[in-house]
């Protein structure tokens, strides 16, 4: 498993998710186009550059590093395919381009969804460089993060549950943070880390998605289409019940809830895998200090 030091990290992670996505249509290209639009489309990759950054410190980026955080990005991308359905949030736009459901019909996305989820297991299943058991690991790690007690369970909490502040809390972490924290374990398990720092890996994943998730609740009051690249007002339009930390609390509440969190977060970082500036940088870019209203 030989470092990766050529390219930026994001463009490793660009590379390799160029050439999954180019078998996506090797029997249905109409279908393997849906997939590579939603796969490939112009996100942040967030996740996956988070879990390279915190690879690189603590002892380099490899193969099967790649792999993981790639099949991060392709079942998220899968999630917000899910997400933006008219049956779910009926959102028409997403990264600044038609929903998937929009661009490709209902059912081509629900087939499109199903088979990124697929393939990112696929490419777990057989990550570069990694011994039979860890793939064994990561296959498991990633099945938990999205089924009945992770993605799937928030998802369905999010649609129907009451709501109340314990409640919220408890989406974010099953809607939002298994993803974050399925990518630091899949780290741990390919670096082979303590019990010690998986757990403070794990403690950080579950945080960032509480702040991830409430700062996206926050821009869906101040933030518009031209610059979050989908659908805002989504959580408080009438008619129907508001959704996220809106449908608990005001705007300063929700603001000053997030603030907490986020500072809870950088105490998280307190520990040699977040040691340097680079990954409390890319979180400053992702997740501001300083909350402004959008003009």
């Amino acid at each position: 498993m030989t470092p990766k030091q050529q390219f930026p990290l994001r463009d490793l992670v660009e590379i390799r998710l160029a050439q999954i996505s180019g078998q996506f249509g090797v029997v249905s290209a109409p279908l393997g186009a849906a997939m590579s639009d939603a796969a490939l489309s112009p996100g942040k990759r967030f996740r996956a550059v988070l879990m390279l950054m915190v690879a690189e410190s603590s002892g380099g980026v490899c193969d099967a590093m790649v792999d993981a955080a790639c099949a991060v990005e392709m079942v998220h991308a899968a999630s917000l395919i899910f997400d933006d359905m008219p049956c779910m949030d009926d959102a028409r736009t997403r990264r600044g381009q038609p929903a998937t459901h929009v661009a490709h019909g209902e059912g081509r996305a629900v087939l499109a969804g199903i088979a990124l989820i697929t393939e990112a297991m696929r490419i777990l299943g057989e990550a570069r460089g990694a011994t039979p058991d860890q793939r064994a690991r990561l296959v498991a790690s990633m099945s938990r993060a999205m089924g009945p007690v992770g993605l799937c369970a928030g998802q369905d909490l999010d649609l129907h549950a009451p709501k109340d502040a314990a409640g919220i809390e408890r989406e974010q972490d099953l809607k939002t943070g298994v993803l974050f924290v399925a990518g630091l374990e899949m780290l741990s398990i390919i670096k082979g880390l303590d019990k010690a720092e998986t757990e403070q890996l794990m403690a950080f994943g579950r945080q960032l998605g509480r702040v991830f998730q409430s700062y996206d609740d926050l821009l869906d009051v101040i933030g518009d289409k031209a610059s979050t690249g989908k659908d805002t007002a989504r959580d408080t339009a009438a008619p129907g019940p508001k959704g996220g930390l809106m449908a608990v609390g005001q705007m300063g509440d929700v603001a000053q809830h997030y603030r907490a969190s986020r500072a809870q977060l950088d105490e998280l970082m307190r520990t040699r895998l977040f040691r340097g500036g680079q990954i409390a940088d890319l979180l400053a870019r992702v997740l501001p200090h300083d909350i402004r209203r959008s003009a």
